[in-house]
């Protein structure tokens, strides 16, 4: 499971696994035969005694498991921690008496080589005893709880063959190991269901009788310092670090400075992306981001829900954006960008007004855009040109009307804008003063007085003529009326509407008119 950012206590004392296997891939397996001291994870367990890593073929699982140890080996390596970085060989015999009780044999306890750190070896135990770092993972009522300060740490194999508890104070060190002396798996059975339960029985038995119930605590060494780190990052707090909290550090080993805390306000060359430099320092802004740098860091942040929420919940805006580690350099592509008329400053007094300049780049060019807004320091901006075309040499880049435009102070911006999501700005500030047009007067039209109508004589007809018919018509009988079946379509009629009267034509005589 990824958990997103830990520090050091929380991983170790949770048992996460991906930290553990980061950090194996930090140190190494082996030791580097190009450094002047052995290094890497094998060197370091045979430094604390462990002798059976031997295999030349381990891998990054090693760390969780995947080479074979004994249990006494890591009781005794664990005793390193215990005795303050110190190794004690390991005995069985301490005692040898005659049949007559004269001793034969005293063990006497050597000094030991120094294998660690003092500090480091504080360090780990405070890590290793810290209930309330590990209640995530184990719960705040875990067997490895008891009533007094202990270190301890669980293991669990592939299949549940080996279950592990090792713990140890000041005065004694348990190590538990759980398993089938056939090797064969056991069922469900974890480091904490298993080896815990023993472990814990063995261990608050074990103090009571050696130390007689008051067991010696964990005291920090001369080289331990307390400082006040961000909880979230490790660092030294910085201003948007939302809490904080005390932790231990060797005094030469202090925490990273707050400059470096994950979040970061950086100067940044807008059109590379890198911080910004003196080979680019003309178009820069200052962004917050996040101090991020491992790529399933990165992934678990732009391409997970929970990573997406985490961020925001830190304070950061999407789309997100990443620290970069790099300074630009001259051999990085550069914009090509300049406002060249109207100048800074420029009073503008009539109109159409001409704007010059250049929009290219070195290298990936996409587009430009030319804006404008109310100002020296616009809030809101309108688009009055935008191409994928550059424009180089500088040249007219648009003819602006401006005689409706208010008089005032306003920006002009062009931008250029990359294939790699990235951007360059101008701008120039100047003061539009042109005169507001003078409205051509109209004439008042003059009214014209409307004639009256002069009333139309009425015209009276008067026939001249008498009109006789020249036919009689013939009287047609009435038909008779016979009833349709109900189910009979009735006819369409093709007789003219009722309101038109039809007549016979005749010569008809035209008649005279007298007005």
């Amino acid at each position: 499971r990824y958990h997103g950012p830990v520090t050091a206590r929380t991983a170790l004392a949770n048992s996460y696994n991906i930290p553990a296997v980061k950090t194996l891939q930090f140190v190494g397996v082996y030791d580097d035969p190009n450094t002047p001291e052995a290094d890497g994870l094998v060197s370091m367990a045979q430094r604390l005694g462990i002798t059976t890593l031997t295999r030349p073929d381990y891998g990054l699982s090693l760390t969780l498991g995947g080479g074979d140890v004994t249990l006494l080996e890591l009781s005794g390596a664990y005793a390193v921690f215990a005795n303050g970085g110190r190794r004690i060989p390991l005995v069985a015999i301490t005692r040898i008496e005659d049949f007559r009780g004269n001793v034969v044999f005293q063990y006497e306890q050597p000094q030991g080589e120094q294998v660690l750190r003092p500090e480091h070896a504080f360090l780990i135990s405070s890590i290793l005893s810290d209930n309330q770092a590990r209640t995530p993972a184990f719960g705040a009522n875990s067997p490895l709880n008891l009533p007094f300060q202990v270190a301890a740490k669980t293991g669990t194999t592939n299949d549940f063959r080996d279950n592990w508890t090792i713990g140890y104070t000041p005065d004694v060190v348990v190590g538990v190991w759980v398993g089938n002396a056939d090797y064969t798996p056991m069922e469900g059975t974890s480091g904490l269901s298993g080896a815990a339960p023993i472990w814990n029985s063995f261990m608050q038995t074990a103090v009571q009788a050696i130390t007689g119930g008051n067991p010696t605590p964990f005291i920090p060494p001369a080289g331990i310092v307390e400082r006040v780190i961000c909880t979230i990052s490790g660092t030294e707090p910085s201003q948007w670090c939302p809490s904080q909290r005390s932790e231990y550090f060797a005094s030469d080993q202090l925490p990273l400075p707050k400059g470096l805390d994950l979040w970061q306000k950086a100067n940044i060359d807008t059109w590379t992306g890198l911080l910004a430099s003196p080979a680019c320092a003309d178009f820069t802004e200052t962004k917050l981001g996040l101090n991020v740098t491992d790529p399933w860091a990165v992934k678990w942040i732009k391409e997970t829900d929970q990573g997406r929420q985490w961020a925001r919940q830190m304070g950061f805006e999407e789309p997100f954006f990443f620290t970069p580690q790099n300074a630009c350099s001259t051999s990085d592509p550069r914009p090509l960008l300049e406002i060249t008329a109207p100048r800074n400053g420029d009073v503008i007094t009539s109109s159409p007004l001409s704007i010059y300049g250049r929009a290219d780049a070195t290298a990936n060019f996409k587009s430009y855009r030319l804006e404008w807004g109310r100002g020296d320091d616009p809030v809101d901006w309108d688009t009055l040109r935008e191409r994928d075309l550059p424009v180089n040499p500088p040249d007219e880049i648009y003819e602006w009307d401006i005689s409706e435009v208010k008089a005032g102070k306003i920006t002009l911006r062009l931008s250029v804008f990359s294939t790699e999501d990235t951007y360059a700005e101008t701008t120039v500030v100047v003061d539009l003063q042109v005169p507001t047009p003078t409205p051509t007067p109209t004439e008042t039209p003059t009214l014209t007085p409307i004639p009256t109508e002069t009333p139309t004589p009425t015209l009276t007809f008067t026939p001249t003529a008498t009109f006789t018919p020249s036919l009689t018509p013939s009287i047609t009988p009435s038909p008779t009326w016979t009833p349709l079946p109900s189910d009979t379509p009735l006819p369409t009629s093709t007789l003219p509407p009722t309101d038109t009267l039809v007549v016979p034509p005749t010569e008809t005589p035209t008649p005279t008119t007298t007005p």
